[in-house]
């Protein structure tokens, strides 16, 4: 499984370094893939789209950070346990682990583009690409 998740980050790293050079920028330069390959939807890729995904995706871990919180202080009999809640298994508390990935995931993927950003507005280019080229 790591496997084929390495071959997946390999394939759009290609990807991007084709796009890149077919546009004449260096990978630096050209951010994250700007491609549709493998979306079902017009994927986010500008620096300001995500900021934004990257801020909600953070308010959100903090919200369930919070959830999580009380969760442990019910167990340690701080907070009353309310009558119907569900006790957390490993399982559950393995996904909530993975679930603070995202944010992270998300906040490196928006310093990638908007250093990329920055060079490409030191080399006198457009602000955000596209896979197709330059836009507004």
């Amino acid at each position: 499984m790591a496997d084929n998740a390495a071959r997946r980050a390999k394939f759009y790293a290609r990807k991007a370094e084709l796009d890149a050079e077919r546009q004449g920028l260096t990978p630096e330069e050209y951010g994250v893939y700007k491609g549709s390959v493998g979306s079902a939807v017009q994927p986010v890729n500008s620096a300001s789209g995500l900021l934004i995904i990257s801020i909600v995706l953070t308010l959100i871990s903090i919200g369930v950070a919070y959830g999580a919180v009380i969760i442990v202080m019910q167990s340690m009999g701080l907070v009353p346990v309310v009558e119907g809640d569900t006790e957390f298994t490993p399982v559950m508390w393995l996904f909530l682990f993975l679930m603070f990935l995202a944010p992270v995931a998300s906040w490196s993927y928006y310093i990638k583009e908007r250093r990329a950003q920055k060079l490409r507005l030191a080399r006198g280019l457009p602000r955000n690409i596209t896979e197709s080229g330059p836009s507004a």
